[in-house]
């Protein structure tokens, strides 16, 4: 006796995303449910909720090749090195990770060289080249990206914020974003109210639909850049008023990084061998921020050996990157750490931690 379709839908919706793609050959009516965008958004918010759902996309520097090479870790023992189109060597010199929004992430080369990229379904899309005008008599001297989801369009979008500097050395910002759906750019006349600090090495999704940026705004305090895909719209969110201030002797840094569909953000000192790290997570974007937009997570270590937090992983691991370029988990309930044996060049490491899904790029 045959499974009603409602029943088979819902234990499809609980299958990863690569096992679906081998269930297309199954049977035709397999394949239409598969293939239903409704289906696909459902598929990506169940397993989203599932525990030990969430894969690790990797991006380092090979020390024997300086290449650079991307790979996906399913579990600490287990990690596949990914291929990458041929376009990609050729065109793209410095590749950054951006992402993820849907299982989608972005490759950045340079402005105008964006790439996106569907690893469980092998998808790959190259945005077509932004082709409005920049400011006059000025040269493109930079850019940064955002990625995210517009629910209300069923879109996923990507921004481009451009750093025009001008002949007398004026630097102003031409804010440019891509629609998936309509496959065109188009200029934003917004204002960008903050500067975005170390060009996007700190940067995340929030809530699949705001990409945010560590930043500074014009009177040089220190707030949570983001912008909304469905409004169009940059926000900024000061810090907590007690984090160690940026710099000093110790050379007190930062970084954001997603928990789940949260924004934490990590203080830290980078002189100091065994490396204490505070965390405060974010109750909400925009309204200005402050105090009351935060909340002390807690604190990790002291841990030896270490240099950055890279990421959170499933439930209890923090992802790390080690003095010697290697890859480390350390688990917050027991305060162990695992060295996972995957190396790249000192300062190289970008992890992604995301979960897969059947979204393509159209």
């Amino acid at each position: 006796m045959s499974l009603p379709e409602d029943v088979i839908t819902e234990i499809l919706s609980r299958t990863p995303a690569t096992s679906l793609l081998r269930f297309k050959c199954v049977c035709k009516s397999w394949c239409k449910i598969i293939d239903d965008p409704a289906f696909i958004l459902k598929h990506h918010q169940t397993i989203s909720r599932l525990p030990e759902s969430e894969v690790v996309m990797i991006s380092r520097r090979s020390n024997a090749t300086n290449r650079r090479v991307f790979s996906l870790l399913r579990n600490p023992g287990d990690v596949v090195d990914l291929d990458l189109p041929t376009l990609l060597n050729d065109m793209f010199g410095h590749v950054r990770l951006v992402g993820p929004c849907n299982g989608v992430v972005c490759l950045y080369g340079y402005y105008d060289n964006i790439e996106l990229w569907n690893p469980a379904i092998r998808c790959f899309k190259k945005i077509l080249s932004s082709e409005l005008p920049r400011p006059p008599n000025s040269k493109i001297r930079g850019g940064d990206l955002g990625l995210g989801f517009d629910p209300n369009t069923q879109d996923i979008k990507v921004l481009q914020i451009l750093y025009c500097v001008s002949m007398n050395s004026q630097i102003a910002y031409q804010v440019e974003i891509y629609s998936s759906r309509k496959n065109s750019w188009k200029k934003l006349g917004t204002h960008v109210p903050a500067n975005i600090m170390c060009y996007n090495l700190w940067s995340m999704v929030y809530k699949n639909q705001n990409f945010c940026w560590w930043a500074q705004d014009k009177n040089n305090v220190e707030v949570i850049l983001s912008f909304n895909m469905v409004d169009e719209v940059f926000e900024t969110t000061e810090l907590p008023s007690d984090v160690e201030p940026l710099g000093g002797q110790h050379r007190t840094t930062r970084a954001i990084v997603p928990l789940k569909e949260s924004l934490v953000l990590i203080v830290y000192r980078q002189r100091e061998d065994d490396k204490v790290f505070d965390m405060w997570i974010l109750n909400e974007v925009g309204g200005g921020g402050g105090d009351e937009a935060w909340s002390k997570l807690m604190s990790i270590g002291p841990i030896p050996g270490v240099e950055k937090v890279l990421g959170f992983w499933n439930t209890y691991e923090c992802i790390l990157e080690s003095g010697t370029g290697e890859m480390v988990l350390y688990n917050r309930v027991t305060r162990e750490t695992k060295n996972l044996g995957i190396y790249g060049k000192r300062s190289k490491l970008e992890v992604i931690v995301m979960t897969e899904s059947l979204f393509s790029m159209d």
